[in-house]
C-alpha cells in the first residue's frame, strides 16, 4: 500500500477497513486518504452486563496513554442487544471510569484540543475507539464560507477515482458550484495530500510530538507536483461562486491545476477544451435545496441530451437523484449506488459514442 502499510494487517468490513500499524501510520492515514471520513484508534474491546462491570473495566484501561491529563473525552455511544441500552447511562459509567483512572492535573494545551471517544455495544460487548481524526475527513482546510448544495470531498475523490479520472486528461466541471470536483482533482494531479491544509485531533494525545508531524508533512509535501498547464475547467452560471473558487485555488497553491470561467453548462463544448477526450463530471442540483424537483428532472434529460452532442467520445460521470432518470440514457453507462446526505442516488459512468 501507498502509505507503507502492510495489506497483510488490513481487513475490510461493513462500513470500514481495519488496519494494525505505529502512531505514524494513524499520522500518515488522516494526511492521504482521501475517501476516509475519519480514523479511529482502537483502545479496548471488553463484555459488561451492568453498570458496575462497565465501570470498573473501563478504570482499567490506561487513559493517561490516550487522553490529555484532566480531559473528559466527548461520547458517541450506539448499543444493539445488550442489557446495557441507554446510550446515556453507558456514557455516565464510562464517565465514571475515566475519572477513576485520572489523575486530575490538566495539561491546558493540549486539552484544548475535543476528543471523542466512540463506544459501540453489541450483544453485551463494548469497544471502544478514539477518534483521531476530528473534524470529518471531508473537511479539508481549503473551502471558505458554506455551499448552496455541495457534494462531499470524501465522496467527489471517489467519484473521480470510479471513474478513472486520469490527471493527463482534461476534467470538465461545467456546474462546478462550489468547486468539489475540480479541487479534488487538483489535489490529485498535484499528488498534494488532502488533509495538508487541516488540523486533528491527534494533536491533543499524549503520544503526539510536534517534530515527528512536521516530518511527516514535509515527506508528502515533497511529493507535490508544479503542472505544465491547467487540465481542469472549472465552470458556472454564477459569477459569484466563480469568483469564490477563484480565490480558493490561489490561496492553496491550485492555479497551475484548475482554470475557472463564468459560463452556463449549455455553451460548453469538447472543443473547447484542449488534450481530450477527458472527463466531464456532473453533481447536478437535485431539486430538494435548489430548485423543484420537476426542474431538476428536465435539467438532468437536458444535461444528458446537450453532453451526446457536444462531448463525443468522452467520458461522462454523472450524477442522478432518481433512479427513474437512469432509464433510457441516451449513451451506454453502468450506474452505481451512492447514498449521499440520506439520498440514495445514481452515479451514471459512461463514454459517449
Amino acid at each position: 500500500m501507498a502509505l507503507g502499510i502492510d495489506t497483510p494487517a488490513m481487513s475490510g468490513h461493513a462500513g470500514g477497513v481495519t488496519f494494525t500499524g505505529r502512531l505514524v501510520d494513524c499520522l500518515r492515514a488522516n494526511l492521504h486518504l482521501r475517501t476516509a471520513t475519519r480514523i479511529l484508534l482502537r483502545i479496548d474491546s471488553f463484555a459488561a452486563t451492568n453498570a458496575r462491570q462497565l465501570e470498573k473495566k473501563s478504570s482499567e484501561i490506561p487513559w493517561e496513554l490516550f487522553l490529555p491529563s484532566g480531559r473528559m473525552p466527548d461520547f458517541r455511544v450506539s448499543s444493539r442487544r445488550s442489557r446495557l441500552y441507554h446510550t446515556k447511562a453507558i456514557a455516565e459509567g464510562l464517565q465514571g471510569g475515566i475519572a477513576a483512572r485520572s489523575s486530575g492535573s490538566s495539561d491546558s494545551a493540549s486539552s484544548s484540543i475535543p476528543q471523542t471517544l466512540f463506544v459501540r455495544a453489541v450483544e453485551d460487548r463494548f469497544t471502544l475507539s478514539l477518534d483521531s481524526s476530528g473534524d470529518p475527513l471531508y473537511k479539508r482546510g481549503l473551502k471558505a464560507g458554506p455551499a448552496r448544495a455541495p457534494i462531499r470531498e470524501t465522496l467527489a475523490a471517489a467519484l473521480l477515482m470510479t471513474a478513472g479520472y486520469d490527471p493527463r486528461r482534461p476534467l470538465v466541471d461545467p456546474l462546478c458550484g462550489s468547486g468539489t470536483f475540480s479541487l479534488e482533482a487538483a489535489m490529485m494531479a498535484k499528488q498534494m495530500a488532502p488533509g495538508v491544509k487541516r488540523t486533528f485531533a491527534f494533536m491533543g494525545w499524549p503520544a503526539f510530538r510536534e517534530s515527528q508531524w512536521r516530518f511527516v508533512k514535509r515527506e508528502a509535501e515533497s511529493k507535490v507536483q508544479d503542472l505544465a498547464q491547467p487540465l481542469i475547467f472549472a465552470s458556472d452560471i454564477d459569477a459569484g461562486a466563480c469568483e469564490r473558487l477563484t480565490g480558493m485555488i490561489a490561496g492553496n497553491g491550485l492555479s497551475d491545476a484548475v482554470v475557472v470561467g463564468q459560463k452556463d453548462f449549455f455553451q460548453c463544448e469538447a472543443a473547447q477544451y484542449g488534450g481530450g477526450p477527458g472527463l466531464v463530471a456532473i453533481n447536478p442540483p437535485y431539486g430538494v435545496r435548489i430548485g423543484s424537483a420537476r426542474q431538476a428532472d428536465d435539467l438532468f434529460k437536458n444535461i444528458c441530451r446537450h453532453l451526446t452532442t457536444c462531448f463525443k467520445g468522452w467520458t461522462v460521470a454523472l450524477i442522478a437523484h432518481r433512479p427513474a432518470l437512469t432509464q433510457g440514457l441516451p449513451f451506454p453507462a453502468r450506474r452505481v449506488a451512492l447514498l449521499h446526505g440520506g439520498l440514495k442516488l445514481t452515479l451514471i459512468l459512461g463514454t459517449i459514442k
